[in-house]
């Protein structure tokens, strides 16, 4: 039976009021093992009662307030010890030694952290440690997309980790270019995924290896270095509506199905403000400074102005001034399909392609079939961008940080892009006479 107790460290040279390093010592079976606690206390404050010297602690006194709490820490490590103990002695049949016994106290006081071997582990943890931090670009929480995509990713790989009977742990060394080609074959055929659908959790996959190798676990090169994680992308034919379509879409009478208005009329304020959803679920007056829009979007945390645009100035008059009441994002997915439905002007059919399970499909479908709330930011950035609009100008309010990012969201046809040539001085200055 071990004997625990803790003590002082001090000498014949040690002053009452200067602090001295409190040490815990455990004895059995002829071994013993020192401890630290991490605690100073100045020696007049210990309570040094010879029937107490197991159990010594910190003196209940005025002089020294913080003494309950200096206790409380004492009696959580001598807890800790016991059950360590015990759980060593049940797990091996047998008592520790000291170092094992200092290990298993390091272990369980979270000194020293395990250093996951396996990539599934590794990733677990790192999810965990990255949803309780702040973004340090922007000194506020990552946003909620970024860690249900993580997770999404885990569960992607573990199943795939199971279905592969590669068992349930993929230890860092057997992380090379068949996995990543086996993975990426797995979200392609076996799961069926739009080619940027694989490409977002691909993303994922590359960020958590990039942080394993940060961390100093040996990764393969060949899946490190640029490439060894290829992630697919095609320009999808995402479909955006004209500013001539959004004005019919406003006049539409919809007075006898008032569900399908109020959805219309708050989809036509995300068409006019380029926010997305979640930032115009917390779209209220006090964002208003005179005719613009100021927020703070929750997921760039970066201050935007919006000018305010004529429909939204209606929109607020029809609303007592107020905008549109919010519902939720799947509601307003299904009532704006049904009002862009009833739109003459919409039911032209156009073609539409996306690879999915690996194949390329091309289908004619009427343009209203392909419209969801995330048109409405699509056809802000679009418009702004057929008016003649920098990219730049239009990037401060949509958030994408780069021209890249911007420019594949932007969903102009061959005929578009003509007539923006068309406008331009070089076009449409007349050609002077020749002499």
């Amino acid at each position: 039976m071990p004997k625990y107790r803790f003590n002082l460290r001090t000498d014949k040279n040690t002053q009452p009021d200067q602090p001295a390093v409190v040490r815990f010592i455990v004895r059995w079976g002829g071994y013993m093992l020192t401890y630290p606690t991490g605690e100073t206390i100045e020696p007049r404050y210990w309570c040094s009662t010879e029937g107490q010297r197991n159990f010594q602690r910190a003196k209940e006194t005025k002089a020294f307030p913080e003494h309950p709490e200096f206790n409380e820490r004492l009696d959580a490590l001598l807890t800790t010890a016991k059950a360590t103990f015990r759980k060593f002695n049940l797990d091996n049949g047998r008592d520790p030694e000291p170092g094992e016994l200092k290990a298993a106290l390091d272990l369980a006081t979270g000194r020293t952290v395990v250093r996951r071997s396996d990539l599934l582990g590794y990733i677990a943890e790192y999810i965990e440690r990255k949803e309780g931090k702040l973004n340090p670009k922007r000194g506020q929480p990552y946003h909620s997309t970024l860690h249900g995509r993580n997770r999404i990713t885990l569960q992607l790989l573990t199943d795939f980790v199971k279905a592969s009977r590669k068992g349930a742990r993929i230890p860092f060394t057997a992380l090379d270019a068949e996995f990543v080609e086996g993975f990426t074959k797995y979200l392609t055929t076996t799961k069926g995924h739009a080619m940027n659908t694989v490409g977002k959790y691909l993303r994922a996959f590359r960020t958590f290896v990039n942080e394993a190798a940060k961390d100093g676990h040996e990764i393969n090169r060949t899946v490190l270095v640029r490439g060894g994680i290829p992630v697919p992308h095609e320009n999808s034919d995402k479909v955006y509506l004209t500013e001539s379509e959004l004005t019919d879409l406003f006049h539409l009478d919809l007075s006898g199905k008032p569900r399908l208005d109020r959805a219309r009329d708050l989809f036509l304020v995300g068409c006019w403000t380029g926010l997305r959803f979640g930032d115009l679920a917390t779209l209220s007056p006090e964002h208003i400074e005179g005719d613009r829009i100021r927020i703070r979007p929750s997921k760039t945390g970066k201050p935007v102005v919006i000018p305010l645009h004529p429909i939204i100035r209606g929109m607020l008059t029809k609303y007592g001034g107020n905008f549109p009441p919010i519902i939720s994002n799947q509601k307003l997915n299904g009532y704006v399909k049904e009002a862009v439905a009833l739109v003459p002007s919409l039911q032209q059919r156009i073609p539409m392609g996306i690879t999915k399970g690996g194949v390329r499909r091309e289908v004619n479908r009427p343009k209203w079939e392909q419209v969801s709330s995330h048109t409405a930011r699509r056809s802000f950035a679009s418009n702004l961008y057929r008016r003649g609009t920098p990219s730049q100008t239009i990037m401060a309010v949509t958030g994408h940080r780069t021209e890249g990012a911007f420019l594949r969201y932007i969903r102009l046809d061959g005929e578009q892009h003509a007539d923006m040539i068309a406008a331009s001085p070089m076009f449409s200055t007349p050609v002077l006479k020749a002499v």
